[in-house]
């Protein structure tokens, strides 16, 4: 699942890198520091998204968020255990 963390994460810093919306950038940067805290110390297992942030998402948004979901479905398919 690392891999697949790691490949999400530089593509979307990749995505934002010419962003200039000074808002922009502070949520944006907030969001990872936090997904950042959350995934070091496994508190995410087993958590559900906050459903004011989804509502708040854009129709783009959603469509990477369940891409992103169709991914992790398919990593674990082909490693049930875990492992990678």
């Amino acid at each position: 699942m690392r891999v697949l963390g790691d490949e999400y994460l530089k593509s979307e810093f990749r995505a934002h890198r010419n962003v200039e919306n000074p808002i922009h950038i502070v949520g944006f940067l907030n969001e990872w520091q936090k997904y950042a805290q959350e995934v070091e110390g496994e508190s995410w297992h087993g958590a559900k998204l906050d459903t004011e942030k989804v509502d708040k998402m854009s129709d783009q948004q959603l469509g990477q968020l369940y891409e992103l979901m169709q991914a992790i479905q398919k990593k674990g398919r082909e490693d049930p255990d875990g492992e990678s």
